[in-house]
C-alpha cells in the first residue's frame, strides 16, 4: 500500500525540524503517533530514513534522497492551498469577459467600475466582440462569461440571464435638419427609403433592425455596413446615413449637434443585454461576484 501524502507531510516536519517533539508540537499530534507515523512510511519504503542517538536525529542518505523530492511537494502543495484560499477570498484570480460594444459600454463597464475598487488583485480580461463571437468563445471555454445583446439562437449549452434592455434612437446627419423638422414625428414609412448605416448581415443588430422593419412590413435596406458599432457614429457623422443604435452610443455628438434624434411614430427597437454562461459549469469566485455585482447594479432599470 503507498503512503499517504500525511505520511511523507510529517516525515517532512520531522526532518526539517531535526526533531520528533519539535514536529509533535508544529502538527498539533503526539510524539507517539509522528515516532509511529515514520516507521511506518519506514517500513512501507524498506529503508531507514531517520539515524537516531542521544544527540537528536539526522537523514540517512536515502532520507536526504526522499526529502529533496518531498521537500518540493509539499511548498508546492501549500502555495496551491494558499493561492485557492486567496482566490476563494478573491485576493487574485482572473476572469476573461467576452463583450459586444453595446453590451460592454451600457451594461459590463458600471459594473466593472466598483468591483475594480474592491477587489484590485483580480486580474479583468474583457475581448470586445460581436455576440456571435462571443457566444463561440463561452461554448469553446476561451472566456468564463459573455455579455452581450439579443436575439440570440437558443442552445441547450448556454445559461442566458438578461440584464437590461436599452432602447435605439434613430440618429441622422445634422445636414438633413435643414431638409425637415427633426423634432417633429415620423412614420417609419417615411423614413424607409433613406441611406442607413448598419452592422454588418450577420450580426445581433441587423437582425434585430430586419425584424423590427418586417413587423411594419418594411426591408431594412442599409446602404453602408460596418464591422464594429463604434464605427457608426462617425459615419453618421460624415453624412454617410441614418443609424438605429443604444443613445449612450451617441451622447456627445448628440450634444455637440453633429448628428440629430428623429424622432419616430412608434417606439424604436431596443437591445436586450444578456449575461452568458456555460451551463452546469461552475464559475470561480471571481467570475460569481462579478455576476451578482451585474444584476445588482441592473436590478432597479426598467
Amino acid at each position: 500500500m503507498a503512503a499517504s501524502y500525511e505520511a511523507y507531510r510529517i516525515f517532512y516536519h520531522v526532518a526539517t525540524c531535526e526533531s520528533f517533539t519539535m514536529a509533535a508540537r508544529i502538527l498539533h499530534n503526539s510524539q507517539p503517533n509522528i515516532t509511529r507515523i515514520v516507521s511506518q512510511l519506514e517500513q512501507e519504503l524498506g529503508c531507514q530514513l531517520f539515524i537516531r542517538s542521544n544527540k537528536g536525529i539526522t537523514l540517512t542518505h536515502e532520507g536526504e534522497i526522499l526529502f529533496a523530492h518531498v521537500q518540493e511537494a509539499v511548498q508546492h502543495i501549500a502555495c496551491a492551498e494558499t493561492e485557492l484560499k486567496n482566490m476563494a477570498h478573491l485576493r487574485n484570480g482572473q476572469i476573461t469577459i467576452a463583450a459586444s460594444e453595446a453590451a460592454l459600454r451600457g451594461a459590463l463597464l458600471p459594473a466593472l467600475r466598483d468591483y475594480r475598487q474592491d477587489y484590485p488583485g483580480v486580474q479583468i480580461n474583457v475581448r470586445s466582440m460581436t455576440s456571435e463571437d462571443a457566444i463561440f468563445f463561452i461554448l469553446h471555454g476561451l472566456a468564463d462569461l459573455a455579455i452581450v445583446t439579443k436575439p440570440l439562437h437558443e442552445n441547450a449549452s448556454l445559461s442566458v440571464e438578461t440584464l437590461a434592455t436599452f432602447p435605439d434612437v434613430l440618429v441622422a446627419p445634422a445636414s438633413i435638419a435643414t431638409k425637415f423638422d427633426p423634432t417633429a414625428s415620423r412614420a417609419l414609412e417615411q423614413i424607409a427609403s433613406w441611406p442607413f448605416v448598419a452592422m454588418h448581415r450577420k450580426s445581433v443588430s441587423y437582425e434585430m433592425l430586419c425584424g423590427y422593419f418586417a413587423q411594419h412590413g418594411l426591408l431594412f435596406h442599409p446602404t453602408t455596413f460596418v464591422s464594429a458599432m463604434s464605427q457608426i457614429v462617425p459615419m453618421v457623422c460624415s453624412g454617410l446615413g441614418a443609424a438605429f443604435l443604444p443613445e449612450f452610443m451617441a451622447q456627445e455628438q448628440l450634444r455637440t449637434g453633429e448628428i440629430v434624434k428623429i424622432r419616430l411614430t412608434d417606439d424604436p427597437p431596443a437591445h436586450t443585454v444578456c449575461m452568458i454562461t456555460r451551463a452546469n459549469q461552475a464559475a470561480s469566485a471571481a467570475c460569481r461576484e462579478l455576476m451578482d455585482r451585474l444584476r445588482e447594479t441592473h436590478t432597479d432599470e426598467p
